[in-house]
């Protein structure tokens, strides 16, 4: 593999390039069926087993739209995109499918969770993607997860549908444009062939250190939200209500009996 840290994409590629979080949106709607071409092309990501487990709220009211942002950390392009979802995981339906043809439900909620949030992701990143190569500004909103219990009460979630993220979409606002294309870390220590190292090096954890602090030192950012303290650890017992609230909260595993004879 080619170890560089930047590849050079083809034209037919250059979305892929050219990708950056933008925050500073036009208060303009989206061109005539663009929509429509964005959300068809999540349709069309994979998805396990057919399961289909990812449901998107669509916000267009403007009064709970100004409410959730005020649940995300204020951001003010929450309210200033032209389109903004709350994507999440979606077993309700399942179930109610399965059961609609006499099925007992056997999904059990390790594998309802990781299945939901990879089916969601799939669907929103197909979205960014459609939306990007047409022309507008993405950004995922993590800090859904600052307050994912609440905005799942204020969206009527049935028990199995879990928040995980927000995405808005929208028109670029020229006079911030282009934002600065992020850095990232060494492929070496992200992709590797056949078996996981058994170690990093201190030099290979400063090469990552060195890429990634372009405008400030890195550990600023990664100390602040997965250290002792940080954004993750405040959302733990934030995430494990939400949980239990939406009934995906792992239980133990019963473990089979062995017999002694």
């Amino acid at each position: 593999m080619n170890d560089s840290t930047f590849v050079a994409f083809p034209s037919e590629l250059a979305v892929f390039g050219k990708h950056r979080s933008v925050r500073y949106f036009l208060r303009e709607p989206l061109a005539p069926g663009h929509l429509d071409l964005i959300i068809e092309a999540g349709r069309r990501a994979p998805t396990d087993a057919q399961g289909h487990m990812y449901a998107f709220v669509r916000i267009t009211d403007v009064a709970l739209r100004d409410r959730l942002a005020t649940l995300c950390a204020d951001q003010q392009h929450i309210r200033d995109a032209a389109e903004f979802f709350i994507v999440c995981l979606d077993v309700h339906r399942l179930r109610r499918l399965v059961e609609h043809r006499g099925g007992e439900w056997g999904m059990r909620e390790r594998i309802s969770l990781l299945y939901g949030a990879t089916d969601a992701t799939m669907v929103a990143q197909n979205m960014v993607v459609a939306a990007e190569a047409l022309g507008y500004g993405t950004c995922y909103i993590g800090a859904v997860q600052n307050n994912v219990d609440r905005i799942a009460e204020a969206l009527a979630l049935p028990p199995g549908v879990l928040p995980l993220y927000g995405l808005c979409i929208g028109v670029i606002d020229p006079a911030h444009y282009p934002p600065t294309v992020k850095p990232r870390i060494p492929r070496a220590l992200c992709f590797f062939e056949n078996r996981y190292p058994a170690d990093f090096t201190p030099e290979q954890l400063d090469s990552a250190y060195a890429a990634m602090s372009v405008k400030r030192d890195w550990w600023e950012s990664i100390g602040a939200y997965f250290a002792a303290g940080g954004a993750m650890e405040r959302r733990e017992p934030v995430m494990a209500r939400a949980w239990r609230q939406q009934g995906l909260d792992p239980q133990p595993v019963e473990q089979p009996c062995t017999s002694t004879h």
